[in-house]
């Protein structure tokens, strides 16, 4: 079933100069389609060789800006497959400062991949080893492949380039999906996809792959589904969307050259081996990825350490039934929270009988919403006769 999805952004100048802002208008792929635009005009618009259309925006101080968009989540695969180009080809094998394929990442490829001709096979290959042998760690302390290699730990970022490069490194066109989960405010998220000449674009997800495989905890009580981790080659939860598309993007208009005059009080991050400030640099010329935005601000006091004032204010919700079960789902899920703490602190018998109402309601919404069915249904049962049974004892009561 086709999903639809509201993302909303907007950002407001912090600053006391102007800030120049890069906006990436999520593009239509064959799992999503934008359905409806509003956003404040922007000064200029541009849409490169790969799809994504981004919007630049001068904004004065106090001055905000806004977007929203209505999305149609795709479940479904294309009629005709997609033919790549040579030049896109080329684009999708390339090496980039940030998926640098380098010597050391074509050995690994080599290695992995040994005696295996189908690429398809060779990706999973690929895939099986990323999840076995990195593990999910967030905030990473640098960014691009070469430092991953080293460290071994790492975000969805990381994750996604170290995959593309070992993709492309053996000829595999790969791109990297930059985007976010349903459910909330900033729930960014980094994945990958595969071209297969049999198949088209397909989706691999490493990261959420190792994460559910060691860490299903992360996700335990989350707004979205989990699937087996394996399943992650080739098939999302069908719960996301994408900003845009790929990393290292060439600013339209060109990017200032920024003038700065003391950098001692700024925090710079390693980024492709090189020191980066977020908000006055490139690498080697290029917008490092769009999520879903990228910023120059004129101001040289550094901006305060806070996500809206470096990616804006976003959000994603789902519609229908899906934003109507989630609702049930808070509302039963503090009520049962609050019962259980009156309860420990008061020792008020009524409240005992009344939590598994909430919860049952809680745990049902899971099931309802296909996550972890399993162990929710047991708890769905589970809270279900505790009702019935204080249900039925209430009812003797009276008579």
């Amino acid at each position: 079933m086709d999903n639809k999805v509201v993302y909303t952004f907007q950002y407001k100048n912090p600053t006391s100069a102007n800030v120049y802002l890069w906006l990436a208008t999520p593009p239509d792929t064959k799992h999503q389609q934008v359905i409806n635009e509003k956003k404040t005009p922007p000064c200029q618009k541009n849409e490169d060789t790969i799809g994504n259309k981004i919007s630049f925006y001068e904004i004065k101080p106090n001055e905000t800006i806004k977007a929203s968009y209505k999305i149609q989540l795709l479940n479904n695969t294309e009629d005709t497959l997609p033919e790549l180009t040579q030049e896109e080809k080329n684009y999708y094998l390339r090496s980039t400062p940030m998926v640098c394929v380098n010597e050391e990442v074509r050995d690994i490829a080599s290695l992995v991949t040994k005696g295996v001709e189908n690429p398809k096979e060779q990706a999973k290959l690929l895939f099986f080893y990323i999840v076995k042998n990195y593990k999910y760690k967030f905030p990473p302390k640098a960014r691009g492949v070469t430092h991953f290699l080293k460290s071994k730990k790492g975000d969805c970022g990381e994750f996604s380039f170290l995959f593309a490069a070992l993709c492309r490194a053996i000829e595999i066109p790969c791109r990297i999906m930059v985007g976010a989960f349903t459910g909330g405010n900033h729930r960014a998220h980094v994945w990958n996809e595969i071209y297969l000449e049999q198949e088209g674009w397909i989706p691999v997800d490493t990261s959420m792959a190792a994460t559910v495989k060691r860490q299903l905890w992360r996700y335990f009580f989350s707004p979205f589904q989990t699937l087996f981790w394996k399943t992650y080659f080739g098939k999302t939860e069908h719960q996301r969307i994408v900003f845009s598309i790929d990393t290292e993007h060439q600013p339209v208009p060109a990017y200032p050259k920024a003038i700065v005059q003391n950098k001692q009080p700024y925090s710079p991050f390693d980024i492709a081996g090189e020191p980066f400030i977020w908000g006055k640099d490139l690498v080697q010329n290029k917008i490092p990825y769009f999520q879903p935005m990228y910023l120059y601000y004129e101001d040289q006091k550094p901006l305060k350490d806070r996500t809206e004032n470096f990616l804006g204010l976003w959000n994603v919700q789902e519609t229908g039934k899906q934003k109507l079960t989630l609702l049930v789902r808070s509302i039963s899920g503090y009520i049962a929270l609050l019962f259980a703490i009156f309860y420990f602190s008061t020792n008020w018998d009524l409240l005992s009988i009344l939590f598994p109402f909430p919860a049952f309601l809680f745990c049902l919404s899971f099931v309802i919403r296909k996550e972890r069915v399993l162990f929710f249904s047991f708890a769905t049962v589970f809270f279900g006769i505790i009702m019935l049974l204080v249900s039925m004892g209430a009812i003797s009561t009276i008579l």
